[in-house]
């Protein structure tokens, strides 16, 4: 007799939706978190799209600031200003955010325990066991018909459970200080700062911004370069120790779930491949998950081929997204910062910004890249480093 239905190891968005989502099903839900409180130390800028609010019913509690604006600013100091024409996202609470979510899904049924780290998962022929370590007590073993890997980059697991993992990952560094003079989100472009990615400057909380950056090289190092060019008199001397790194898994995994498991979010590397951001793909991918695990729970089966269509669905959803982001950072990853600052130069007098206006999406980049990826090819702004633009369906 397995005491839940369903187990789900991290209590991260994705983790939390997929509870909610199946204890208002009806189904029996342990949620096991390793920190010990939900939210505690994201690493993450805080944006949000603002559409996935009332996609998913979220509490707009945790929001802190609309964006409507945001700039860019080129190796050279070339500044580009763009205004979207209504609120595209907002600057959220991270901690709050998880939490509210978390008060979502216990108030539909799920237990929720935190300081519960899962060290093994196991199977036998009608159940997942997993091994809960927890500060202070001896390990204990729960058990479940059906467990969910949420674990967010962390892929002991995956491995564990037969699953595929990450090819790529890109590193980011991060902290919070005084704003200065950071009034609207501010991207920085360079290689000096970060190769193969980009700096940021986000307004957060009254008074403070987040500045961070994700980058295919050193993470640290390219933030003490980005503090010295650009952040001098903002966060100087603010204590390197609250400098955060983590790495952010990049791409499509080859196998998102198994025998009585699946794996959502960033486990199943259901992350934008533009900025490193998986709110949105998670939240998206863990309702497909609910959706195709209460349709084994009604049909009794928990076979592979019994959970074959989540993988069907979200990469139906999601595939070409992040090919193309995957396609467009590996062009970004090939300029120079001379042509970076040409591509700023083209942008500021060709009109780019009305078509990144027509076509911008917060959480989905596809339609953006591949129009900008024309204007520029047929300009030779990416001559040399960028080849035939693919087809990815």
């Amino acid at each position: 007799m397995t005491e839940h239905d369903v187990l789900i190891i991290g209590a991260g968005p994705s983790g939390l939706e997929t509870a909610r989502r199946l204890s208002e099903r009806g189904l029996s839900v342990l949620v096991l978190e390793k920190k010990d409180r939900v939210g505690e130390s994201v690493n993450c800028t805080g944006l949000i799209g603002a559409e996935i609010f009332d996609k998913f019913g979220l509490d707009l509690g945790s929001i802190l600031r609309r964006v409507q604006d945001v700039r860019l600013v080129s190796p050279k100091g070339t500044s580009l200003e763009y205004k979207h024409s209504s609120c595209f996202a907002y600057v959220v609470d991270r901690d709050r955010f998880d939490r509210s979510i978390a008060e979502a899904a216990s108030a539909a049924g799920a237990e929720i325990r935190t300081g519960a780290e899962v060290t093994n998962i196991s199977w036998t022929r009608s159940a997942v066991e997993a091994r809960v370590a927890t500060a202070g007590r001896d390990d204990y073993m729960t058990t479940a018909r059906l467990a969910v890997i949420a674990t967010g980059v962390h892929q002991d697991l995956n491995r564990k459970a037969g699953l595929g993992s990450p090819r790529h990952f890109l590193h980011g560094a991060q902290m919070e200080a005084e704003a200065g003079d950071v009034v609207v989100p501010t991207i920085f472009a360079g290689n000096a700062i970060a190769p193969g990615g980009f700096a940021w400057a986000v307004p957060s909380r009254q008074g403070m911004a987040k500045y961070g950056l994700v980058t295919d090289g050193d993470a640290r190092a390219g933030f003490e370069v980005f503090r010295k060019k650009y952040l001098d008199g903002k966060v100087e001397g603010s204590d390197e120790n609250k400098v955060h790194v983590k790495a952010i898994a990049q791409g499509l995994i080859s196998r998102t779930y198994g025998r009585r498991v699946l794996a959502v979010g960033e486990a199943a590397g259901q992350v934008k491949t533009t900025t490193g951001g998986g709110v949105a793909f998670g939240l998206l991918c863990a309702d497909i998950a609910a959706d195709v695990i209460a349709r084994a729970f009604g049909a009794g089966r928990f076979t592979d081929s019994a959970l074959a269509d989540y993988e069907k669905l979200w990469k139906g959803e999601l595939r070409t997204e992040i090919l193309l982001g995957s396609y467009a950072r590996r062009i970004w990853a090939r300029l120079s910062d001379a042509r970076i600052e040409k591509v700023f130069q083209f942008a500021r007098m060709d009109g780019v910004i009305p078509l990144i206006r027509e076509k911008a999406e917060f959480d989905h980049h596809g339609e953006l890249i591949l129009a900008l990826l024309r204007r520029f090819s047929l300009f030779g702004i990416l001559d040399g480093v960028a080849h035939k633009i693919p087809h990815f369906n």
